[in-house]
């Protein structure tokens, strides 16, 4: 598969936080909306100024640091009633030193799921919970984990959306840390939960940022 840098347009059609009540629905009882996988591998970037602009506004915010890219690679929450969704893969484009002693552009692979309401979010982000990370491990809502056979991970959960973030092994000593700073600041302190995952644990949980 051939990919390709970013050109023309992205249309999201729900923002992340929605002031509604909180409900909690039976993992088995999920049923969800339909989402299915795009087969246009091209960055878009939205045209007009009324379109819904967190994504278009994060890509932006980091041409300068990394050339962006789509991916189809899968996730756990593909599987659940998602919106929309987007993946994208941002490559940095100043060398990075890894673990293996090789030269390498840093790469991040973005996730990004949109749901129709805060009951249809959290049955997404809890059955990936009940079958987290290599070994499908069950992870207990805010309850630290030591060890777990995972990928570095950096996750916010939003009443409407989720941005999960996943990076490799090799280049965990990469300095992410403006880069997750970034996302936060396009997509809201608000956040309802946070997740970041080292490689091969911890997991770590983050109450949300005080104003």
């Amino acid at each position: 598969m051939k990919l390709f840098l970013i050109p023309i347009s992205l249309f999201f059609f729900l923002s992340c936080n929605e002031n509604k009540p909180q409900e909690v629905m039976a993992l088995e009882e999920l049923t969800g909306e339909t989402g299915s996988e795009e087969s246009n591998d091209t960055v878009q970037l939205a045209q007009s100024d009324s379109a819904p602009s967190q994504i278009n506004d994060f890509v932006k915010s980091q041409l300068s640091q990394y050339d962006t890219i789509s991916h189809i690679i899968p996730h756990s929450i593909d599987r659940f009633g998602f919106g929309t969704k987007q993946k994208l893969e941002f490559r940095g484009k100043t060398p990075f030193v890894d673990s293996k002693a090789n030269s390498v552009s840093p790469i991040a692979r973005l996730y990004y799921y949109t749901f129709s309401d805060t009951t249809k979010t959290n049955n997404a982000f809890y059955n990936w919970l009940d079958c987290f990370g290599k070994d499908c491990n069950v992870i207990k809502l805010n309850e630290d984990v030591d060890k777990l056979n995972s990928s570095p991970i950096f996750t916010l959960v939003y009443d409407t959306c989720i941005v999960a973030v996943e990076y490799v092994c090799e280049q965990e000593k990469n300095n992410w840390k403006s880069f997750q700073d970034s996302i936060i600041a396009k997509f809201g302190k608000d956040y309802k939960y946070r997740i970041d995952v080292k490689c091969g644990g911890p997991l770590k949980w983050k109450q949300p940022i005080k104003h």
